[in-house]
C-alpha cells in the first residue's frame, strides 16, 4: 500500500511542477537531455546488444560519482568481457563524462529513469539486469523494489550516508524502512557502515571496503591541451598559480578579494578559476569583471597578447589539467556550505591542497590529509590568505605539502579490487553466468 501511496505522490509533484521544469527546459539545455529516456523511452538501437546476455548495470548520479567508479568499471570489463554494462546518470555532465572516460567500458549510456512505477518497470524489463551497482548514496524506492522483485541483487559502492540523509531515511521510516533490507552496501568508512545498518541494511551486508576515489589514477595527459593551456596562462618558469577548482556562488568573491591581497606580494601570480556548474559561467565572469581585475576566458582560446592575471576557466573536462599546471589547489564547495568535492584530485599532481570547513561527505578525506600534512583546513576568508601566502612563499613547504597529499592516495589505495571480488561473489550466489 506505501508503495502506491509514494507513487501517487511522485505522480502529482510531477504534474505540479511539470510548469516550471517546461520553463527550464526553454531555457536550460541540461534540463532537456536526455528527456525521454528518463520516462523509459530509450532507443532500441542501444539496447540491442542485451538481448539475452547477462547485464551489470552501473549507475552514478554526476561528474564526481561517475570519475571514482571508472577503475572499477575497467577492471570488472577486464576481467568480465563477455557482461554487457550499461551505465546510467542523472545529469548531463555526468553523461558526459561517462561517454569520454568509459566508453571503451560501456555497452549502453543512458539517462537514469524517474522513480515512477510505470517507467521503472519497463526499465528493468527491457535492460534485464543481472546486477544493479549504484555509486555512493541514491536510494530510489519504486526503483529498488522492482530490482528486489526481479531477484537482481543491488550493491552500494563506495558507500556513505550523510548525517542529512541519515537523519532523512530515519524520518520516513515508513518508505525507507524495507528499502534497505537486503541491499550489499560496500562504505567507505566504518561511520557509514554503521549508519547504514541503522537504517536498515543487514549488518552482514555492510562491509567496509574503502573509498574508490583514492584509486582514481592519474590521467592520461593530453600534450596539446598542456602546451594550449600553458600558452593561455602565460606561464614562464617560477611563477605561481591557485587554481580554484569547482567553486560555488559566494566562493568567487572571497577567492578574487583574497587573490587582490596576494597579488600585492607575488607579482607574477595567476588565479583560475573553475565554477563547479557550466550554467554558472556567465554569472561568474560578471563577478570577475566587477571585480576590476583583468582576465580572459579558457573558451576563448589561447590569448598571450591579452594582460590578465584571472583565467576563468569556462570548459567541461579541463579541469584536472590545471590542477596539474597549479603551484597550490582550492577545492570549492567548502568555504560555502554545497557539500564539497574531491579533495584528492590535485594530489594526483602532488600540489598542496587547500579547503574550507564544510566538507559533509569528504571531512574523512579532510582528516586523512591534515593528518599527513598535504592539506590545510582554513574556516573564513582571512585564514585562505594566510594559507595561501604561507603556502606561496615557502618552496620546500609546497614540496612538502604536496608530496604528502600524494601519499594519502598511496596508503589508502585498494578499494576497488576489495569491491569487485565481493560483487563477483554475489553474482555467483545469484547463478548468473560469470
Amino acid at each position: 500500500m506505501m508503495q502506491y501511496i509514494y507513487d501517487i505522490f511522485l505522480h502529482l509533484s510531477l504534474l505540479l511542477l511539470l510548469p516550471y521544469f517546461f520553463l527550464k527546459m526553454l531555457f536550460k539545455g541540461k534540463y532537456r537531455s536526455g528527456m525521454a529516456e528518463r520516462f523509459g523511452f530509450i532507443e532500441n538501437k542501444k539496447l540491442e546488444g542485451l538481448s539475452g546476455r547477462d547485464v551489470a548495470w552501473f549507475h552514478a548520479v554526476s561528474v564526481g560519482e561517475a570519475r571514482a567508479v571508472m577503475p572499477l568499471l575497467k577492471l570488472f570489463r577486464a576481467n568480465h568481457p563477455d557482461i554487457k554494462i550499461v551505465f546510467s546518470t542523472v545529469t548531463r555532465t555526468g553523461n558526459n563524462v561517462a561517454n569520454k572516460e568509459g566508453a571503451p567500458f560501456i555497452d549502453a549510456l543512458i539517462y537514469f529513469p524517474l522513480d515512477l512505477l510505470w517507467v521503472v518497470k519497463r526499465e528493468v524489463r527491457r535492460i534485464h539486469p543481472s546486477v544493479f551497482i549504484v555509486v555512493e548514496k541514491e536510494f530510489w524506492p519504486n526503483f529498488f523494489r522492482t530490482l528486489k522483485k526481479n531477484s537482481v541483487p543491488i550493491i552500494v559502492v563506495n558507500g556513505t550516508v550523510s548525517e542529512r540523509s541519515f537523519l532523512r531515511y530515519r524520518r520516513f521510516s515508513f518508505i525507507f524502512g524495507e528499502l534497505f533490507k537486503g541491499i550489499t552496501f560496500l562504505a567507505r568508512t566504518g561511520e557509514d557502515a554503521e549508519r547504514a545498518i541503522a537504517i536498515g541494511v543487514d549488518r552482514q551486508k555492510a562491509i567496509v571496503t574503502g573509498n574508490l576515489k583514492f584509486d582514481m589514477r592519474e590521467p592520461i595527459m593530453d600534450k596539446e591541451k598542456i602546451q594550449s593551456l600553458l600558452a593561455l596562462f602565460g606561464i614562464r618558469p617560477g611563477e605561481l598559480i591557485i587554481v580554484a577548482g569547482s567553486t560555488h556562488q559566494g566562493e568567487e568573491k572571497i577567492l578574487l578579494d583574497t587573490f587582490k591581497r596576494l597579488k600585492s606580494e607575488f607579482a607574477t601570480l595567476q588565479l583560475v578559476i573553475a565554477p563547479r556548474h557550466p550554467e554558472r559561467f556567465g554569472e561568474v565572469e560578471a563577478i570577475i569583471s566587477a571585480s576590476g581585475i583583468p582576465y580572459i576566458k579558457r573558451s576563448a582560446g589561447p590569448k598571450k597578447e591579452i594582460p590578465h592575471d584571472v583565467v576563468l576557466l569556462d570548459t567541461i573536462g579541463e579541469l584536472v589539467f590545471a590542477y596539474s599546471l597549479s603551484t597550490v589547489a582550492f577545492v570549492g564547495g567548502t568555504l560555502v556550505d554545497a557539500g564539497g568535492h574531491n579533495l584528492l584530485e590535485p594530489a594526483f599532481f602532488g600540489k598542496p591542497v587547500i579547503y574550507g570547513p564544510y566538507l559533509k561527505s569528504y571531512l574523512y578525506m579532510a582528516e586523512l590529509l591534515e593528518k599527513r600534512g598535504g592539506g590545510f583546513r582554513v574556516k573564513d576568508s582571512a585564514a585562505l590568505f594566510d594559507a595561501f601566502k604561507k603556502i606561496l612563499s615557502d618552496h620546500n613547504l609546497r614540496e612538502k605539502t604536496g608530496k604528502n597529499a600524494k601519499t594519502v592516495l598511496e596508503e589508502n589505495r585498494g578499494a576497488t579490487e576489495k569491491s569487485l571480488s565481493i560483487i563477483e561473489g554475489i553474482i555467483k550466489r545469484h547463478n548468473r553466468r560469470i
